[in-house]
């Protein structure tokens, strides 16, 4: 099978695009043949051997976390799925796993969904990674209807979302972005949008209930000089420092950090589609790749500026 994959640790010049051997299904699994896959900051990060501890050092590794495909074929044991089916969801690579940047791809039946009617491939594969992390991220915040939450990288892959989420929850969103996304981002729902690169976080004053960081580079600090007294601060790297310091926060009381990272549970996902069919939420896929120029496709990821997502395709 076709796949893009990487053959050790390290910067671009370690993917190659080729053949690898293809899978087949295990107990309680299923075979995907893959039609769209996209690329999120985890994926170039893993590369880097950021994870190593938990991603092994086996090779080559194929990267992707989501995935949007067909049933090829289903292991002893899965259930719930049948062949020919549209699904979605997200592979477990940041456990080692192979993920979906690849033709073909095997993971557990309990891992995927089926693809809700009307739903492209490209749009399904945009959404969990991204919208999951800024769904827990939000949550997380409390009850957000009538609260000031401002949104840093709000249009990025997961940025463009939590503005759409916290939006649906009755939130008045500011977003941080550069000047030329800033229409982008009022189309999204924010009332205002702040250019990163003309005015600081310490100039609106403790402002907001709650900041989203969803480039997760702002760091507390920073971010509390615009938080009121008991606003919360989220982020996307939520790093072993961070969260000791999140704990202390607790005891200390007042202003508050929490992680945003992704949990797939049933009733998140009921949620996203809830609200993808209702229009209030709507991924956006800012390009779209063949598998063949992956390596483009991830160089455009990686220097960032591209509003929402950029996915691969692999289906016809």
């Amino acid at each position: 099978m076709k796949a893009f994959y990487c053959q050790s640790y390290g910067g671009a010049d370690v993917m190659r695009h080729g053949e690898l051997p293809a899978p087949t299904a295990g107990r309680g699994q299923v075979l995907v043949r893959v039609q769209a896959a996209s690329i999120n900051p985890l994926d170039w990060k893993i590369r880097q051997g950021d994870f190593r501890l938990l991603t092994g050092r086996r090779f080559p590794k194929v990267l992707g976390a989501d995935v949007a495909g067909v049933v090829e074929a289903l292991g002893p044991g899965a259930s719930g799925l049948v062949v020919g089916q549209r699904v979605y969801g997200v592979m477990p690579i940041f456990l080692g796993r192979q993920g979906a940047h690849a033709e073909l791809v095997t993971l557990a039946a309990k891992r995927l969904r089926p693809l809700p009617e009307g739903w492209s491939f490209e749009q399904a594969a945009a959404l969990p990674v991204a919208a999951l992390t800024a769904l827990n991220g939000l949550r997380r915040c409390g009850a957000l209807k009538d609260r000031a939450v401002l949104v840093n990288g709000a249009t990025g892959g997961v940025g463009h979302l939590a503005v759409q989420l916290a939006k649906a929850r009755g939130a008045r969103v500011t977003g941080v972005c550069s000047a030329r996304n800033a229409e982008r981002a009022r189309a999204l729902g924010c009332e205002q949008v702040v250019d990163y690169r003309q005015q600081s976080l310490a100039e609106l004053g403790r402002a907001f209930d709650v900041i989203f960081d969803a480039y997760g580079l702002l760091g507390f600090t920073r971010a509390a000089t615009a938080l009121t007294a008991s606003g919360h601060y989220a982020t996307t790297l939520p790093t072993p420092g961070v969260m000791l310091h999140a704990l202390w926060r607790r005891v200390l009381g007042g202003q508050q950090i929490v992680g945003a990272n992704m949990r797939a549970r049933g009733e998140d996902y009921d949620e996203l589609q809830q609200l993808v069919t209702s229009g209030a939420l709507r991924p956006i896929v800012e390009q779209v790749f063949p598998l063949a120029e992956a390596a483009q496709a991830f160089a455009l990821a990686e220097r960032g500026g591209a509003v929402g997502k950029i996915v691969l395709r692999l289906g016809g």
